[in-house]
């Protein structure tokens, strides 16, 4: 009897402390839904037909690149005469290999160094990269709704465990993006070191920024949205919630203006979303399903935004890619800003 309560004290104490090891994600209470919600919610349902770009560029069915089309060689070229110093940025942080609250386990970057001998070494690399710390960007396979992915592409008989996504998956931008970023630096905008995480980001943020920095998006452009994410993390740690994304009244912004990628420093979804329960990641849907615009997002920016603001240019040339994973619903990337 002493000896199992020796064995169960030992377990507890051993639970106990992987417990401390793993801090607990920092969820901030939802509060009262703002005024707007009822009416956003109802036009969100309406914008859900109106702002459809299935068989804009592809056939309703086949596979389609989405707004990525609008990245023509006249945008690259013109993306190109952007750089006037020559500086390019890293728009990506370090790969996460501890947990954190913005961290669970999936997401750590696993890295296996092997054979170390006199001569060398290999290493493995493994990660979920879907998520809130690594930077990627996804496919059209990541959200679907009743069936249908992006252009009305069926999931079923495209998509499966063994073979990923057959249309709609990473391939799609396996040669790369390079076009016209502009930097949205709302922290400046609302002179603060980093943006408050609890508060959202409206179209009308976005508005006063371009009247203030004379840059706006047009078709194929990314707007790269500054929040200080990453300055925050560091002086204050890791948090999963609240986020200061993009909020509902974008939408329409993003339709009228047609950008390629949807970028931020975070999740590209405000969060919490009170009075918009049973909705899962309202702006991912929009642009994932229904207007075919993709996502960058949980970039470091930090380095750009130091860069853009002694220079004063908040307009830049960007390029990626995506690892060519046939079937991929996304992939981890490591974005430049070239000034």
């Amino acid at each position: 009897m002493r000896r199992l309560q020796v064995i169960a004290i030992c377990i507890g104490l051993s639970l106990a402390a992987l417990a401390a090891q793993a801090p607990a994600p920092q969820q901030a209470p939802a509060g009262p839904p703002p005024p707007d919600t009822a009416m956003l919610r109802q036009q969100y349902e309406q914008w859900r037909k109106d702002f459809k770009t299935w068989g804009k560029w592809a056939p309703v069915g086949q596979e389609s690149k989405g707004t990525t089309a609008l990245i023509t060689p006249e945008k690259v070229q013109s993306a190109l005469k952007l750089v006037k110093n020559g500086i390019a940025v890293s728009l990506a942080h370090a790969e996460p290999q501890q947990v954190a609250a913005d961290v669970g386990p999936n997401g750590l970057f696993k890295r296996t160094t092997l054979g170390i001998t006199e001569g060398g070494t290999t290493d493995n690399y493994a990660v979920s990269f879907h998520g809130q710390t690594v930077a990627h960007i996804d496919s059209w396979c990541h959200f679907f709704e009743n069936g249908q992915m992006y252009n009305g592409v069926a999931v079923q008989g495209n998509l499966s465990a063994e073979t990923g996504c057959v249309k709609g998956g990473i391939m799609n931008w396996k040669d790369g993006i390079t076009t016209r970023a502009v930097l949205y630096d709302i922290a400046q905008l609302k002179g603060v070191d980093t943006v408050d995480p609890a508060m959202p980001i409206r179209r009308a943020d976005l508005e006063a920024w371009e009247k203030k920095a004379g840059v706006k998006i047009g078709p194929g452009d990314i707007p790269l949205l500054y929040i200080g994410r990453w300055k925050r993390r560091a002086a204050q740690g890791a948090i999963n919630s609240p986020v200061a994304g993009y909020y509902p009244d974008t939408i329409p912004w993003m339709h009228d203006r047609l950008p390629s990628f949807i970028g931020h420093d975070f999740n590209i979804d405000w969060n919490p979303r009170p009075g918009w329960e049973g909705m899962r990641n309202p702006i991912h849907v929009a642009v994932l399903n229904w207007m075919g615009i993709n996502i960058v997002e949980c970039l470091d920016l930090e380095q750009a935004v130091q860069t853009a603001r002694r220079l004063n240019r908040y307009e830049f040339a960007i390029t990626f890619a995506p690892l060519p994973v046939e079937g991929g619903t996304g992939s981890p990337v490591n974005p430049l800003a070239i000034f």
